[in-house]
């Protein structure tokens, strides 16, 4: 049902959820990360999790894949901090916000965005730096979708492949919050 003001109201006809987490593109396939990176096999196991809680993922594009293509080096931070690649991001980032738009205006929760912690683009309070420890900012592409969608109330959260585990159930209570994590 429509609203008057344009919206929808979060009523489903259907079996959908209406909850969605954005994810990192290598999240759902791994084979797009740096040749030597990838911690798993195809799929990340947050992604079994998110379904089992019901919440739709929406697959973000990899920003430093279609730059640089699939057999591109690792870079740093510093290194993708160029002002083309800087514009790539920001141009995929508002494909992403109009996604995201849409969906709330159809009454749709955005539970979070699922970054990749020490990514040079999609780390969310660490990326991969020139130096040793690290860089303590978001990567490039997250930085673009911080500056669009954390204005719309999305939570910015990431998996850290440092960790046994993954982080993956710190990341499903903070995406569950307001929700029981048990409970679809």
């Amino acid at each position: 049902m429509v609203r008057t003001d344009g919206t929808r109201r979060n009523t489903p006809s259907d079996g959908r959820g209406r909850r969605i987490a954005l994810v990192c593109h290598c999240l759902l396939n791994a084979n797009s990360k740096v040749e030597g990176l990838a911690e798993y096999a195809g799929v990340h196991p947050l992604i079994a999790r998110l379904a089992e809680l019901g919440i739709g993922v929406i697959q973000m594009p990899c920003a430093e894949m279609s730059a640089c293509g699939m057999d591109r080096p690792g870079h740093s931070r510093e290194e993708y901090g160029y002002p083309a690649f800087v514009e790539h991001c920001a141009r995929l980032a508002d494909e992403t916000l109009a996604q995201v738009r849409e969906y709330q205006r159809c009454g749709y929760e955005i539970v979070g965005l699922v970054g990749v912690e020490g990514s040079p683009s999609c780390g969310v309070t660490r990326s991969a730096s020139t130096g040793e420890s690290g860089c303590a900012v978001p990567g490039v592409h997250i930085s673009a979708l911080l500056e669009r969608l954390a204005p719309l109330g999305v939570r910015f959260v990431a998996i850290d492949e440092e960790f046994d585990g993954h982080g993956v159930d710190d990341v499903v209570v903070a995406l569950s919050d307001g929700h029981d994590p048990g409970i679809v």
